[in-house]
């Protein structure tokens, strides 16, 4: 699907474009949303362009998705789409400037473009030139994994409270359930911080000396998107390591349980082991066993292995080892 957006009163309109049709001359943003051979043929021929195929978009080399070309700058990035389902997912996002227009091609629908594109329509935004609708589509972005850092940091905060709960707490912890959530706020995390990295060069690249000079608006979008990017990849890190400090929390606390299990068990050995060994002496089939003939041998085997079982126990409480 190809959708081209035209400036009207500092807002912009979309059009759509057929791939036999024609783009119109103000459109600032063509944006290819799972494009056909078809279209991609239609691009490439209507505004002299060679736009990466998606099978060139999964290239991770930064000279692949980072070129200039013809004066035609190409840039590709990594965006996290579905982050509020759970199966979040990496894709691939292409924008391609050529002059002052933007050309963006994607084969998922991130929530930035989404939300850029309704805001653009509605209100009055800087969008004369494809620089400026870039800027807006990258603070859109940004603003976006910043949602997503926020909520998974929630969490994080809220296993924190499960794992280690207020004095007095005793509520039992389902353990498998909270390093499901664990796995999954490091599955995004980590999804984020590669988006973050992907983004990082690519406004690195745009923001660099251009031969014609851009508007100072402009300039300083692109650096205000810069610092926040670093600060936002600071903020993941900060986040991944509390993640990893959850999860050690949690699994030591399971050795704690599992330890405890296994004593409980070795206490139990100890205790039972002596009156076993008793027993077992005093049921050999023996013809010659003096005890068999006392009239009070029974209770003094009975007696014995009382006395076997308890002896231990409180010999291991005055050592502490229980």
């Amino acid at each position: 699907m190809i959708t081209a957006y035209v400036p009207i009163n500092g807002a912009l309109t979309p059009i759509s474009v057929e791939a036999s049709g024609i783009i119109p001359a103000e459109a600032v943003w063509i944006d290819l949303l799972q494009p056909t051979d078809e279209e991609l043929a239609f691009i490439d021929v209507k505004l002299n362009l060679d736009v990466p195929t998606e099978e060139d978009m999964q290239e991770i080399e930064v000279s692949s998705r980072l070129y200039l070309e013809d004066d035609v700058v190409y840039m590709t990035a990594a965006m996290v789409t579905q982050a509020d389902t759970p199966r979040s997912q990496v894709v691939p996002v292409t924008f391609v400037l050529a002059g002052h227009r933007l050309l963006t091609l994607r084969y998922a629908e991130p929530t930035p473009f989404r939300h850029y594109a309704s805001e653009a329509r509605r209100h009055s935004v800087p969008c004369a030139t494809g620089e400026e609708v870039l800027a807006g589509l990258l603070d859109a972005i940004v603003d976006r994994v910043a949602d997503i850092l926020e909520r998974v940091q929630s969490d994080i905060d809220t296993l924190s409270g499960e794992v280690f709960p207020h004095a007095g707490g005793k509520a039992k912890r389902n353990y498998d359930e909270i390093l499901r959530r664990i796995g999954r706020s490091h599955a995004l995390t980590s999804q984020v911080r590669e988006s973050l990295v992907s983004f990082g060069r690519l406004v690195s690249f745009i923001a660099r000396p251009a031969t014609e000079k851009r508007p100072k608006a402009t300039e300083r979008s692109f650096k205000t998107i810069t610092r926040d990017l670093a600060a936002l990849s600071d903020h993941a890190s900060f986040i991944a390591n509390n993640t990893s400090f959850i999860l050690n929390a949690t699994l030591g606390l399971i050795n704690n349980e599992q330890s405890g299990i296994i004593k409980i068990f070795s206490v139990a050995a100890v205790v039972f082991l002596p009156p076993t060994l008793i027993a077992s002496i005093y049921g050999m089939n023996f013809e010659f066993m003096p005890e068999l003939a006392w009239p009070f041998g029974y209770p003094l085997a009975l007696l014995a292995m009382v006395v076997s079982a308890v002896a231990p126990y409180f010999f291991f409480k005055q050592r502490g080892w229980l």
